[in-house]
């Protein structure tokens, strides 16, 4: 057999495959994870919502480094916040397309770095959040788990690399977020945590105050999580009010007019009763040209008027309503704009934009739940109450307690359930004045008038009695209203207090050992 030398032409093409082969063999083989000063740039610009500004970013990241596969991660990122954010369902259906080549390219690349589990934990559980947000269960649940084996084998191999601290708690609160009934999953799947330990978790980069560069941008998105969580299952929303305070003083102005920020202040202000501050750190919110929309925070600004008894709140009702398309909270705006001429006594438009919340949205979250039953019912809320409820809810307690206590009075309610709400509304307005005596006499007659209505009045009453003996230091009595709450068969907010409830008897359970 005779070997005949290789053609001028089969000999370039061999030398040029030999060529690509030498050139690209280095960066599939030692694909690395730099989170650069060009990546940082990105990252700070993809939580401030700069999308167009972080694309630009990421690019050059890409040119001047093609081995760094950070860029592959932080857009996905920017992907995740754009679905999570906005609910659009062509967004997600793009996000999992894209996602999928993504999750490919970091498999193959070195495991030598903290970054490998972390850039991949982190991707399953972004994917694991929209997935259950568009009602995919079963694939949140996958994802989730392996989000949570690939960050806790980072921790084993990695303990000291605090970036995963946020996500892992985020997971962990997650797993403490399950009804006992469903446990037995989480045994399955191996997954351990509560929220108490999520908490925590988040709060170790949520209180970062060290120069390491990364860490001190990753506060945002700590800080956006803790929002999230602790304003709506911690036991001391002033803890997470002084958090949010700190992380402004340390990094200024560039963190005040931060979308993610703005959202993680206002919202636990308004928890905290202090309205006017979040509408004050609401009008800092500026939608500029090339900004991704947040808008959200048109509901947040309608709902902190609508606790002052603003008479245009509903105009950023209406404004969110026309903007938003996703379905999460369409529900519970309707209903506010509804109050919001239901306290100006148009009941006419009242009942207009309260048939509308059974046509549109889902019911994914309580609010939304609670606006369906207020909707399906056609109970009418009493206009004297709804003005307490939305002036304390605003930390305006002493004109709530003026409208109940001098310009109306018990006799003035004449059916259980306004009776109920009517001392429950006084225990609440107390509570937040801080005299705790009389709100314990408040809560201990609602409870007593309400314990078998459908109704949340009672179920929130001995809850809040539990947190206010809790922090006595009595922790006896605090068990047993915490055990109350739970033992009480009600429609609104069972899923909201019953968790409260059973965190708050997790809390009591470690004090006591």
């Amino acid at each position: 057999m005779t070997f005949l030398p290789p053609s001028g032409k089969a000999l370039k093409m061999k030398q040029w495959l030999l060529f690509n082969a030498f050139f690209f063999l280095p960066l599939i083989l030692f694909a690395q994870f730099r989170f650069n000063a060009t990546c940082r740039e990105a990252y700070s610009d993809i939580t401030s919502l700069h999308f167009g500004e972080a694309r630009a970013f990421l690019d050059q990241a890409r040119l001047t480094d093609p081995g760094n596969l950070i860029p592959d991660y932080l857009e996905n990122y920017m992907d995740f916040l754009s679905v999570f954010i906005g609910e659009e369902q062509e967004r997600y259906d793009l996000f999992k397309k894209n996602y999928s080549a993504r999750e490919r390219r970091i498999e193959k690349a070195r495991k030598d770095s903290p970054f490998y589990h972390y850039c991949l934990g982190n991707m399953f559980l972004q994917k694991g959040i929209l997935s259950a947000k568009f009602g995919e269960y079963a694939s949140a649940a996958a994802d989730v788990n392996r989000a949570y084996r690939e960050l806790t084998e980072n921790e084993r191999e990695y303990p000291s690399f605090l970036p995963q601290k946020t996500n892992l708690g985020v997971i962990h609160i997650l797993a403490g977020l399950v009804p006992d009934n469903y446990k037995w999953a989480l045994s399955l799947l191996g997954i351990k945590g509560d929220v108490e330990q999520g908490l925590m978790e988040i709060k170790t980069i949520a209180c970062y105050s060290g120069k390491d560069e990364l860490l001190c941008r990753l506060k945002i998105e700590a800080l956006f999580y803790l929002a999230v969580a602790d304003a709506n299952l911690g036991k001391d929303r002033q803890e997470s009010l002084d958090l949010i305070r700190l992380a402004e003083m340390q990094s200024g102005s560039e963190i005040s007019s931060n979308p993610l920020f703005i959202y993680a202040k206002a919202s636990i202000l308004m928890k905290c009763g202090k309205n006017e501050e979040a509408l004050l750190v609401l009008n800092r919110y500026c939608l500029k040209k090339g900004n991704f929309p947040f808008y959200f925070l048109d509901f947040l600004t309608g709902k902190a008027r609508l606790n002052r008894l603003d008479p245009d709140a509903d105009r950023y009702f209406i404004r969110f309503l026309k903007n938003f398309r996703g379905k999460s909270y369409i529900k519970s705006a309707y209903q506010k704009l509804a109050w919001s001429y239901l306290v100006r006594k148009d009941t006419a438009r009242y009942r207009e934009y309260i048939g509308k919340v059974k046509i549109r949205g889902n019911m994914l979250i309580d609010g939304d739940r609670q606006a369906m039953r207020e909707a399906e019912k056609g109970e009418q809320p009493n206009i004297i109450l709804l003005k307490a409820r939305l002036l304390s809810d605003g930390g305006y307690n002493k004109k709530a307690l003026d409208i109940l206590e001098n310009q109306y009075g018990s006799r003035d309610f004449q059916n259980r359930k306004d009776l109920t709400e009517y001392y429950y509304r006084l225990g609440r307005i107390c509570q937040d004045s801080g005299m705790d005596n009389q709100a314990l006499k408040y809560f201990r007659i609602a409870y007593t008038e309400g314990n078998t209505l459908p109704y949340y009045f009672a179920a929130n009453a001995a809850l809040q009695s539990g947190i206010i003996y809790e922090r006595r230091g009595d922790l006896k009595n605090a068990g047993n209203q915490y055990r109350l709450c739970l033992s009480l068969d009600y429609d609104e907010y069972k899923a909201s207090l019953s968790q409260k409830a059973k965190v708050g008897l997790k809390r009591i359970s470690r004090k006591k050992t």
